[in-house]
């Protein structure tokens, strides 16, 4: 019952991605799977065979949700998510920084380079001017009128081996350009508004990790809760902690239940 119902919970069920994937005429072997969750699983792949004249020795495939939930048909929503990811990617194709997109895959995924790095969550060294760096990369972000939204999760931040920054993970991000159905004003106050908030979670970082270099402007900035982030905290916090405190519980019992079924095996 348990097993049946973590199904339900995770974009692809409990079984792994493809063992193997064919992209560009090149076959790419599983490594491991980065990211599971409700609505994507993120794996990466590794080229089998790589030749000299091909460039691209890792690959990540993300597979947006195409699995029903309790019944309630949510494969439109994969789609939508894999289409506004894709198009975001598009839009800062020409950023270092960002990952590559290679190519669309199946209905609901899509493959980009893997980037070479540690996330913040690692707690890797950062060299100097990290920060910088990394507020120019989001700056050019916001310039493409993209607000990034998910600078406050730390896995989202990477320090490549090239000591440079990179952001991953657009699956939330949004595009607010003067093409916008919205007025124009109500548009730019809101992309405004969007993009300070990002900029409240770069200074976040930056004075938990390194508050010696974080000058008194940015401490400002780090410490000023907008109105978007307050009702952020206020709503989506406690409903993450509810969802992991209820996911934990059903992986401990879908675990007991294994360990109950081997025990009754080995006793026959």
């Amino acid at each position: 019952m348990w097993e049946g119902f973590v199904n339900h919970l995770l974009a692809c069920g409990r079984g792994e991605p493809a063992r193997h994937i064919v992209i560009e005429g090149a076959r790419y072997e599983l490594r491991r799977v980065l990211k599971h969750d409700f609505f994507a699983a993120t794996a990466l792949y590794e080229i089998k065979g790589r030749s000299t004249k091909q460039k691209r020795g890792k690959i990540v495939l993300k597979t947006q949700r195409q699995r029903h939930f309790l019944g309630i048909p949510l494969s439109w929503l994969g789609r939508y998510l894999c289409c506004r990811e894709v198009s975001i990617l598009q839009r800062l194709g020409g950023l270092e920084g960002v990952p590559h997109l290679v190519c669309r895959y199946g209905r609901a995924g899509f493959v980009y380079e893997y980037i070479e790095g540690q996330s913040f969550e690692e707690q890797p060294e950062l060299p100097d001017g990290f920060f910088d760096q990394l507020l120019d990369l989001l700056k050019q972000v916001h310039q493409h009128k993209v607000l990034y939204l998910d600078m406050n999760k730390r896995g989202n931040i990477l320090v490549g081996f090239d000591g440079r920054p990179y952001l991953i993970d657009f699956q939330i991000s949004l595009y607010i350009g003067e093409d916008s159905l919205l007025p124009r004003r109500l548009s730019q106050h809101l992309r405004q508004t969007l993009q300070a908030a990002d900029l409240y979670h770069l200074y976040k970082h930056k004075r938990r990790l390194c508050p010696d270099r974080l000058r008194t402007d940015e401490k400002s900035i780090s410490l000023a809760l907008s109105s978007p982030i307050r009702a952020h905290r206020m709503i989506a916090t406690p409903l993450r902690k509810l969802r992991r405190a209820f996911l934990k519980a059903v992986l401990q019992k879908v675990a007991a239940t294994d360990e109950k079924d081997d025990t009754t095996v080995g006793a026959k």
